[in-house]
């Protein structure tokens, strides 16, 4: 119910920016039948796909058209809201115009006067910013998506022996497979993987979007990855079917959440992964001691806090490499930075760069970092270090503009 009632708000806030756009481009859309049936068909198809996901709850893998569908619907809409600002604009000078015309130039002048006309250049303006908006977006949607880029990252650690062979470790995270949609496409990224040959491969959360049964038809091409010593994962936010509605005060509801949850667990197991929960595993390289430590997830404000760094330590040994596997970047500011024990690097995901931003040369901007401190790529605290991976996978807007799908090579080696 919260859900129908929160869709509802948003589409009431959708047709508000369509009535707007419309009283804005009314004159030139009204003459053409084509261009009046086709804006308010549009509209139509809009509130009719969201009421979709949102009365079907139980609905765990969308077909590919219709993940698709809902993308342009997304891409139309934020089109919509890009024009607005420049329409703004038009109007606040058009009230001014004729504040002036009242006051200083004929005090009778009424509304229903000469009608002042629209300014063409603003108007013009909101237009190709309209379509370069949406331009982008439909090349996020049928290009960027799957744009898989890697982000090779050389990182020196003083508490890594001197004289041992550096470590290749390749993190990806967010796969989100409910959206994913292509084992075409999942199988390019595990042969980009594969061509790396690295020592570790770990998975840093949101396996699924919702449901654990979105993974199904990608374990087998999961198992395909391959590494030298093996491959390790945690759980994300939205792997523990936290969103789908369940009453956890009833025996139905928590046992519909085990379920799931033990469903997870049997995915990671089949495709090949060490799943750690609260946990460390102490591994022996040819010579080379690390600690890989995984909690579930913990994130700051209304995210869920099942990660418990201090149980998942307990079996750490101590003056080695420590790496933590961990969904969310704020655990790093907020428990590990200051947790007794140090945590060499913490590999983190969760954010996916907004799947919207820049990245060319020096300049790295996207709307996350007003969400998010740490949002994307290396930082550093002294010797401890955080790696916040965009993502691989898509959730919501399904496509990627200028925050490409990434693939992590860490080359670690000592100072």
């Amino acid at each position: 119910m919260a859900r129908i009632i929160f869709t509802t708000i948003l589409i009431a806030f959708i047709l508000s920016i369509d009535i707007y756009v419309w009283s804005a481009f009314k004159s030139q859309i009204t003459g053409n039948p084509i261009f009046k049936y086709g804006f308010w068909l549009i509209t139509a198809i809009t509130i009719a796909l969201m009421y979709y996901p949102a009365i079907n709850t139980n609905m765990t893998l969308y077909p590919n058209y219709l993940v698709i569908i809902f993308g342009f619907v997304f891409t139309i809409i934020a089109s919509k809201l890009a024009m607005i600002l420049p329409l703004l604009i038009d109007d606040v000078i058009r009230l001014f115009k004729y504040l002036y015309q009242s006051i200083f130039v004929n005090k009778s002048l009424s509304l229903g006067g000469q009608p002042i006309s629209r300014i063409d250049f603003l108007k013009n303006t909101a237009l190709g910013i309209g379509a370069l908006t949406f331009s982008l977006f439909s090349y996020g949607i049928l290009v960027g998506r799957f744009n898989f880029k890697k982000h090779i990252v050389d990182l020196s650690l003083n508490n890594f022996p001197k004289g041992s062979k550096p470590l290749k470790i390749v993190q990806i995270s967010d796969l989100h497979l409910g959206s994913f949609q292509r084992k075409d496409k999942l199988l390019e990224a595990v042969e980009l993987i594969n061509e790396e040959k690295p020592d570790l491969i770990f998975f840093t959360g949101d396996l699924v979007n919702n449901h654990a049964k979105e993974a199904e038809p990608f374990v087998d091409t999961l198992k395909q990855l391959k590494s030298k010593y093996g491959k390790f994962a945690v759980l994300g936010n939205h792997d523990y079917a936290d969103y789908v509605g369940l009453d956890l005060n009833s025996e139905d509801g928590r046992s519909k959440w085990q379920r799931n949850f033990d469903e997870i667990k049997s995915h990671f197991a089949n495709s090949d992964f060490k799943l750690l929960l609260n946990e460390t595993e102490m591994l022996s390289l040819d010579g080379l001691e690390i600690n890989v430590v995984g909690v579930e997830n913990w994130g700051d404000g209304r995210f869920s806090k099942y990660g418990d760094l201090e149980k998942a330590m307990l079996s750490a040994k101590e003056g080695i490499p420590t790496f933590l596997l961990s969904h969310d970047p704020t655990h790093w500011t907020n428990k590990v930075i200051p947790f007794s024990k140090q945590v060499d690097l913490q590999l983190a995901g969760h954010t996916h760069g907004m799947q919207f931003g820049i990245e060319i040369g020096g300049v790295k901007w996207s709307p996350s970092q007003w969400k998010y401190k740490f949002w994307a790529g290396l930082y550093q605290n002294k010797e401890q270090y955080l790696y916040v991976n965009r993502g691989i996978g898509h959730l919501g807007y399904p496509g990627r503009v200028g925050i490409m799908p990434e693939i992590t090579i860490l080359n670690i080696q000592s100072t």
